[in-house]
């Protein structure tokens, strides 16, 4: 592991504010090596958005693809948490993501994944409300959808408690993919079920917040917290539970005291050992 994926796994054991100072140290070291630097800058970034500091992600992210975007190394081929970064500051501090966009795409080397990502966004910007364009948009409160051609339809007639670990697994994805939160409700409250998957805990989440249940919401967030695991070695944190509107009405300091001092992800299996 490279400097900040050191860090970062220090961090993941649940000293998120303890790091975070040497995560941005490491981040913005002008003299420094770039790959490690876009990688502390990533976790820090998420760090910052679990303490409601989108202004300083923003300014973050934007400062090192001025500074790195130029040379077309690594941080060219990414995409969140930096352009996530701006849709974030606008959403949650007023602040104009799609200026800030279109300027740091224009440090960015023509074709790269980070420059594709950050127009588009700043086009979408003009069509979706901000929330679409953030982690795990889910349709709380909307309609139940129907289930033709939906994959595990045929378990959602069953018996849940008859399925086994694979098929339960299956129909917990069919029951998010139709959007049946009534099913979803009654698997956790009568059937004492919970899904294995921890982006589908944040859809219950989101339900619950949106009906108003802020402690059964909280109890989502805390099963997704056992259930997360990283998308590469920088992701240090989950996103979406401090982004998406919905999801913040239940993200209270209970859920975030958890989430910042708790081991999480590989470093929480290793501590259960």
């Amino acid at each position: 592991m490279n400097a900040a994926e050191q860090l970062i796994s220090q961090a993941r054991q649940g000293t998120f504010r303890e790091v975070l100072p040497r995560l941005l140290a490491l981040a913005t070291d002008p003299a420094g090596d770039p790959d490690p630097a876009w990688e502390a800058a990533a976790a820090a970034i998420q760090i910052l958005f679990w303490q409601d500091r989108f202004v300083e992600a923003a300014e973050l992210a934007e400062t090192l693809i001025g500074r790195q975007g130029p040379l077309g190394g690594e941080l060219c081929d990414q995409g969140f948490p930096f352009d996530d970064s701006f849709v974030a500051a606008q959403l949650h501090a007023g602040i104009p993501a799609e200026p800030r966009m279109r300027a740091a795409a224009t440090k960015v080397p023509a074709g790269r994944l980070l420059e594709d990502t950050l127009l588009w966004r700043a086009d979408e910007l003009g069509r979706q409300a901000p929330e679409r364009l953030l982690p795990d948009p889910y349709a709380w409160g909307g309609p139940v959808g129907p289930a033709d051609g939906v994959i595990g339809r045929q378990f959602l007639e069953r018996d849940f408690g008859s399925l086994d670990a694979r098929d339960k697994r299956v129909a917990w994805e069919a029951t998010k993919a139709t959007n049946d939160f009534p099913r979803a409700r009654a698997l956790v409250e009568d059937a004492g079920e919970l899904p294995e998957q921890s982006y589908i805990c944040l859809w219950l989440a989101g339900w619950y917040a949106v009906e108003g249940a802020v402690e059964a919401g909280e109890r989502m967030l805390l099963a997704a917290h056992e259930r997360w695991w990283p998308f590469a070695t920088w992701d240090a944190l989950p996103e979406s539970i401090v982004l998406q509107p919905a999801l913040r009405l239940v993200a209270t300091d209970r859920v975030r005291e958890h989430y910042l001092t708790r081991p999480i992800g590989p470093e929480a299996r290793s501590d259960r050992k």
